[in-house]
């Protein structure tokens, strides 16, 4: 499982580190209105995050206590983070209470969409493919767009960027938790349905960033 999960990895992250929009943000070339709009589409995402692990959790039989536990503990530790977007919002300047009622881009859209159904129709593990790349993602890219973004707009990084900025410190323990339990699972079933989840997840966040502002 782990050269498995580090292949699939590594094919993705060349993909997304590919996409101009990303490397527009981390070369320092990226406007406060597309960080803002980045921002915005985040936003859904991060508010179905404890939302879909709940359902997952919901959705785990007794012999998988020790993914049902994780989740539980996991849905504690991401309680009220989309209020961290809301305010981050504010702070550049975006009106934020009408945010809650906007519709998503299609590719947003389209993961929750997928990761809804992965854990109702699939099996519940898929939950775990879904916060791998999430929290990846953050860990990897997250304080370096909100350094990089902050310097080019010259905007004060402490106002605005605090949601990037936590999880890049945050999910570096939560990647080394969730590595540990993935690997731990030795059912090949189980591990296939994670590795399709990681797949499809990103998959639809390089859409997602893919149809933002290049510059």
């Amino acid at each position: 499982m782990k050269n498995l999960l580090n292949e699939t990895t590594e094919r993705h992250r060349l993909q997304i580190e590919a996409l101009p929009q990303l490397r527009s943000m981390l070369s320092g070339n990226y406007s406060k209105a597309s960080y803002t709009e980045f921002i915005l589409q985040l936003y859904p995402i991060v508010s179905n995050f404890c939302p879909l692990m709940a359902a997952a959790a919901g959705r785990c039989a007794d012999c998988h206590s020790s993914l049902r536990h994780y989740l539980y503990e996991h849905i504690q530790e991401e309680r009220g983070h989309e209020s961290m977007v809301l305010t981050d919002l504010d702070q550049l300047g975006y009106p934020s209470g009408d945010v809650p009622k906007q519709r998503p881009s299609s590719a947003v859209q389209a993961m929750l969409a997928y990761n809804y159904y992965a854990i109702d129709r699939i099996d519940p593990h898929s939950v775990l493919g879904m916060i791998y790349v999430l929290e990846l993602t953050s860990a990897g890219y997250g304080a370096k767009i909100a350094q990089s973004v902050a310097q080019a707009i010259d905007h004060p990084i402490e106002r605005g960027f605090t949601f990037s900025q936590s999880h890049a410190s945050l999910d570096d323990d939560h990647l080394a938790e969730l590595k540990a339990l993935i690997q731990s699972i030795e059912a090949s079933d189980y591990q296939q349905k994670i590795i399709e989840s990681i797949d499809m997840n990103f998959y639809l966040l390089a859409r997602m960033i893919g149809a933002l502002p290049i510059g």
